[in-house]
């Protein structure tokens, strides 16, 4: 109680939970929530469109070996506020792209922007911060976070409708310069990290590190398993609203469906706060990828009961949102904390390449047999997962450390 009562008291903790719902808002769900309506104004296919995500996110996952090393030698709030900023300044470049390949550029260069301050950095940069209690802040930031696709999706859908979708960018632009970059620096400030940067701790170096994780079968079942969920989590957000039409949900539905994927999140955080104290955090992301592969079962019928779209967003979202908190914490626990930056970013590879190419996996899918196989291999996707999850669980009691 007293720790919960001294989260809920730090202004730091809030301050980056608000600078990362708007960080996630406007570099991630702005994507799918303005998709159809780039189709519309530039006259280029789904597809096509999705490669400029997948290339983001590509560049993300490369970008965040370089981000993990900057946070374990301390500038990590440093890379935060830069890595905010950038991405608001990079947004309204879309206002004036006339081409693919403008369209793909800028896309890349949000990649590095989102290498920079998203969960992983942010995670590291907590742990890094708080240590043993990293926990609590993490489940706080990632509270409000959830809420990131619901206020995207309406708000982008709105301005979209009464003006236009370059009205749309250039509102979450704004809120990444002028509001969560000046959040970032704030809440990550740290004696900590600042004795981190006087003393330029002597952390190992990236080659060593490396050479210690692959020779661990544990980072591979957990590399294997972050990857599955996020392949799964990239290709349905990715096409979320195509996806839910395809299912003969209303446009209106799509998009009040879509928004509350975010508050779903929240809900399962909800429920973690409570089985956390009952169970390892890895055993809760184990459920999580029970539920990814069940929600497709709603997905499969939402256009018929609204039940079972109800269900489809309670779950996709509830077990996305569970994840993202057990994932840096699983992490720290079977791999351990010391050097996290560079270890957390090298876990997150897989998983970053899967959310990288799930939107295009889903286009070439979409293309080759319709939406309908896209369901089954996002159902399948949840089963590797857990398969990958509970052999780390029980791998890990032969692993020293």
């Amino acid at each position: 109680m007293t720790e919960n009562h001294s989260v809920l008291k730090d202004s730091k903790v809030w301050a980056l939970g608000i600078a990362e719902t708007l960080s996630w808002a406007s570099l991630f769900y702005l994507f799918p929530a303005l998709i159809l309506r780039w189709e519309t104004y530039f006259g280029w296919t789904l597809d096509e469109l999705s490669f400029g995500l997948t290339g983001a996110l590509i560049v993300a996952a490369i970008g965040s070996l370089v981000a993990g090393r900057i946070i374990d030698q301390g500038a990590g709030r440093i890379l935060l506020t830069l890595s905010a900023l950038s991405g608001g300044v990079l947004i309204t470049f879309l206002l004036v792209v006339t081409s693919l390949w403008q369209f793909y550029l800028v896309w890349l260069l949000l990649g590095a922007a989102r290498a920079g301050c998203l969960y992983e950095p942010l995670f590291a940069v907590v742990t890094r911060i708080y240590q043993q209690d990293a926990r609590r802040p993490i489940i706080m930031i990632t509270l409000m976070a959830g809420f990131a696709g619901t206020i995207c999706f309406p708000i982008s859908t709105i301005l979209s409708e009464i003006v236009n979708w370059q009205t749309a960018a250039l509102f979450f632009a704004l809120l990444n310069c002028c509001v969560a970059a000046p959040l970032f620096w704030y809440g990550a400030s740290s004696k900590q990290i600042e004795k981190d940067q006087s003393e330029n701790s002597n952390t190992a170096d990236f080659i060593s590190i490396a050479k210690m994780l692959i020779g661990n079968p544990v980072f591979w079942f957990l590399a294997v398993g972050f990857g599955s969920f996020y392949l799964n989590h990239g290709m349905i957000i990715g096409h979320i609203l195509p996806l839910l039409e395809s299912r003969d949900v209303t446009p209106t539905y799509a998009v009040i469906a879509s928004s509350l994927i975010g508050a779903a999140q929240v809900n399962g955080r909800v429920v973690l706060l409570f089985a956390e104290r009952y169970t390892s955090m890895t055993v809760i992301g184990m459920c999580a990828f029970i539920g990814i592969s069940l929600s497709m079962i709603g997905l499969l019928y939402a256009g018929i009961s609204s039940w079972a779209l109800l269900l489809f967003v309670l779950i996709q979202g509830g077990s996305w949102g569970m994840l993202s908190v057990a994932k840096p914490i699983v992490t720290a626990d079977h791999l351990g904390r010391e050097n996290f930056g560079t270890i957390s970013s090298l876990v997150s590879i897989f998983q970053n390449f899967g959310l990288a190419f799930g939107p295009s996996v889903t286009g070439i899918i979409w293309l080759l047999a319709g939406y309908d196989l896209v369901m089954l291999v996002a159902f399948v996707l949840g089963i590797i997962g857990f398969l990958s999850l509970g052999s780390a669980l029980r791998f890990s009691k032969f692993v020293p450390g």
